[in-house]
């Protein structure tokens, strides 16, 4: 079963957060490398919340939805927010070559934000490998994935090293691989193999790695991704994506609560500060929060959605 059958993934916290780190990202690299008529292909889903950014934050205008559930296929054309957004029946494995190979789809670069809700296995990965095989110059690529569904602790070494082949470390431990740090060993994981796949497949301009966030919203998630420039934009990209405001790259995985409105608007009225908010601090506001959540949401203010329920 599809999962927007049991999740509207547009009111996820953390998931929202996320979803505003890439596009600022993106945003950026937008701006510094004049990529104007950049597309978006990715995973509409019903709700099309990420292609209501793109359109409206990016301005983005052509852009691609893949849905492999014929309930959902159906059900996302009649959704689709805009006259420009084509939806298409299929999995990603038969639809993005194709529509990468289009010789239109080759004159412009691409936002593809490969946004599953499963984990990694061989699928993800060939489509990945299509991805960068086929995106014109000046592309960006995003994936993300569920950490689960690697079979258990002390089976997922054995897993990954079948799924990733040589990109595996030999001194992975188990202990890398426990629920609490799985998260981090698929970001590194993801991202060597990435680059490996760039550098196999002789890109000009090669692939310089840009995304890297991990969070929770009930299931562990992380989303990997990079630019893949042209050879005349490789210096001014990787100068952009080193820089210290560079908003893609998280060192710690974003936790924040779900808050009510009264509680985020008091936590927000004390950042940005000189120094880290306290939970003594939040205490003195009249609620409290576990210091992670404290934590996360100083460090993600800026990009925490604010919801209200309205009667239509």
């Amino acid at each position: 079963m599809s999962s927007f059958h049991v999740v509207n993934y547009s009111l996820r916290t953390n998931k929202s957060i996320q979803r505003n780190l890439v596009f600022e990202g993106a945003r950026i690299l937008k701006m510094n490398l004049r990529l104007e008529k950049l597309g978006y292909i990715g995973f509409g889903s019903l709700w099309f919340t990420d292609f209501l950014t793109a359109h409206k934050s990016l301005g983005i205008r052509e852009m691609y939805s893949m849905e492999v559930d014929k309930i959902g296929f159906a059900r996302a054309k009649f959704n689709q927010p805009f006259k420009t957004v084509i939806v298409q029946y299929g999995s990603c494995s038969e639809l993005l070559p194709n529509m990468l190979a289009e010789p239109a789809a080759g004159k412009r670069p691409w936002l593809i934000w490969l946004d599953y809700d499963k984990g990694l296995d061989e699928e993800i990965l060939d489509d990945l490998r299509s991805a960068i095989e086929l995106a014109p110059p000046n592309s960006i690529l995003v994936v993300t994935i569920n950490c689960k569904n690697l079979g258990k602790p002390n089976q997922r070494v054995t897993r990954l090293k079948t799924l990733l082949g040589g990109i595996v470390p030999d001194e992975l431990s188990t202990d890398a691989c426990q629920d609490d740090r799985i998260a981090h060993t698929l970001l590194d994981l993801l991202s060597d193999f990435l680059v490996s796949v760039a550098a196999s497949s002789a890109r000009p301009g090669g692939y310089l790695p840009a995304f890297r966030i991990a969070y929770q919203d009930g299931t562990p998630m992380v989303t990997v991704g990079g630019f893949l420039p042209s050879k005349q934009n490789m210096a001014v990209a990787a100068k952009v994506i080193s820089s210290r405001s560079w908003p893609a790259r998280v060192s710690k995985p974003i936790v924040v609560p779900p808050l009510t409105l009264k509680e985020a608007a008091s936590l927000q009225s004390q950042l940005p500060r000189g120094r880290p908010l306290s939970r003594r601090a939040v205490r003195s506001l009249g609620f409290d929060l576990e210091p992670d959540h404290v934590r996360s949401f100083e460090m993600f203010y800026r990009y925490y959605p604010f919801y209200a329920q309205i009667s239509v």
